[in-house]
């Protein structure tokens, strides 16, 4: 196992998975997507999102040590960070903006994982 994929997909995995501390923190919806969640109901899909996040980002740490989870978790992590930035595409607040940026950035870190992995 190369270690430097291995870091890389934890760091990945980490960026995924901080959101789903939304899922439990009462009120941090509101402060972490810069939203008003006046509707319970928008709150409760909010907060699986963040359980959703948690998801991705545990497989992608367990797929750092687990090869044949790797690629699975890779590309799980691919898809929904591009989706994200996909439905950004009419806009969005600073924070979610902020949230598209950080995204970027483990997207790259994601590829070059990615290619360490593909090339050993």
């Amino acid at each position: 196992m190369d270690v430097t994929m291995a870091v890389l997909l934890v760091i990945v995995g980490l960026i995924n998975a901080v959101p789903g501390l939304v899922a439990v923190v009462p009120g941090a919806v509101s402060r972490a997507y810069g939203v008003d969640v006046a509707d319970h109901n928008v709150e409760m899909l909010l907060r699986h999102r963040a359980v959703l996040l948690l998801i991705v980002g545990v497989a992608l740490i367990v797929g750092a040590f687990v090869e044949s989870l790797r690629v699975p978790a890779m590309v799980g992590g691919a898809v929904s960070m591009l989706s994200y930035l996909l439905v950004l595409v009419g806009g969005a607040n600073q924070q979610l903006r902020r949230v598209a940026y950080i995204d970027v950035v483990a997207i790259v870190l994601l590829g070059v994982a990615a290619g360490i992995h593909f090339a050993s």
